[in-house]
């Protein structure tokens, strides 16, 4: 029987299968009635009868609520899959859901579930996606908060990623000018001026609803500022980008730090589409080195990895 290992979140549904790993941009705050015909879509072209699922999409703004979205996400999977497991904030694999609330925002314990079945201890796990990034203590066990609340709280749940964070977020000002608090631009605009990231890994819409060359980025991050980009000129642009760049890795470091010497530990576990940030941010094992471009989507590899066995 083939099985998938599935992430659906408010962004984008994560996809793991044996051979094949998949991240499809899918805003559920716009396509949530799609859901289901998506993820039948996805069963019927994979050949998967069982899947393991992961929820973070429960926060959309789609859903009153978050018990709504997860009992919504939950039908539809259902209704997709002959056999289909949830795992929940405290590790537990079940086929019915009982208490929406223990399975909201569970992706991470999926991977750190993984992790200590595979024998790693004593870690800082860092996965850093296109939206967000969970920064969780391990030792024996999961030493973090269990819901987004309190992982905010305790700085183990940053909202800064690779794609969707609005740059004035991120740096406060340039050259005496203070960022302008507009959806102007975007970290997958910043990623592109530097180079670090390809037209087809900008899989997000644009904030002007425009292209992804790197012309057209350096356009939107010149509005951060107040300027077009033939008035600030493009050198000035990248330098833009190069500052909001160090902005992110400087939050990433000292993050880290904290995490490394409250817990005492030594080793740090990088993942996600961001690795390429957690691994100038500090000395990292990174889990595509073991995992390959699972680690683009760990948790939904996981999970594959963890339903398998059942």
């Amino acid at each position: 029987m083939n099985s998938l290992g599935i992430d659906i979140g408010g962004a984008n549904l994560k996809i793991s299968a044996e051979d094949d790993n998949r991240i499809i941009y899918f805003p559920m705050w716009k396509r949530a009635p799609e859901l289901k015909n998506k993820l039948k879509e996805i069963s019927k072209e994979f050949g998967a009868e069982k899947a393991g699922v992961v929820i973070t999409a429960e926060l959309a703004d789609v859903f009153k609520n978050k018990k709504e979205g997860i009992e919504y996400i939950y039908k539809a999977c259902k209704e997709s899959f002959k056999e289909v497991y949830f795992l929940d904030v405290d590790g537990r694999m079940v086929k019915e859901i009982d208490d929406p609330m223990k399975f909201c925002a569970s992706n991470w314990m999926a991977s750190i579930s993984f992790l200590l079945s595979e024998g790693f201890r004593d870690f800082l796990f860092v996965d850093m996606g296109s939206t967000t990034t969970d920064l969780i203590p391990v030792k024996e066990e999961s030493l973090a908060g269990k819901t987004d609340f309190e992982r905010l709280r305790r700085r183990e749940l940053l909202y800064m990623g690779v794609l969707r964070t609005p740059v004035f977020y991120l740096l406060r000002s340039f050259e005496g000018a203070t960022l302008c608090p507009e959806y102007f631009a975007i970290t997958a605009d910043v990623f592109r001026v530097t180079g670090e990231i390809s037209e087809d890994d900008y899989n997000c819409e644009t904030p002007d609803s425009k292209g992804k060359s790197v012309k057209e980025c350096m356009q939107r991050l010149a509005r951060t500022v107040c300027c077009d980009l033939d008035e600030l000129g493009e050198v000035k642009v990248k330098l833009l980008a190069f500052r909001v760049r160090n902005a992110i890795i400087r939050v990433l470091q000292k993050e880290i730090n904290a995490k490394l010497s409250k817990y005492n530990l030594k080793k740090v576990l990088a993942c996600g589409i961001g690795e390429f940030l957690i691994e100038q941010s500090c000395e990292c094992f990174k889990l595509s080195e073991k995992y390959g471009d699972a680690s683009k989507l760990f948790p939904a590899f996981a999970m594959l990895r963890l339903v398998e066995k059942i």
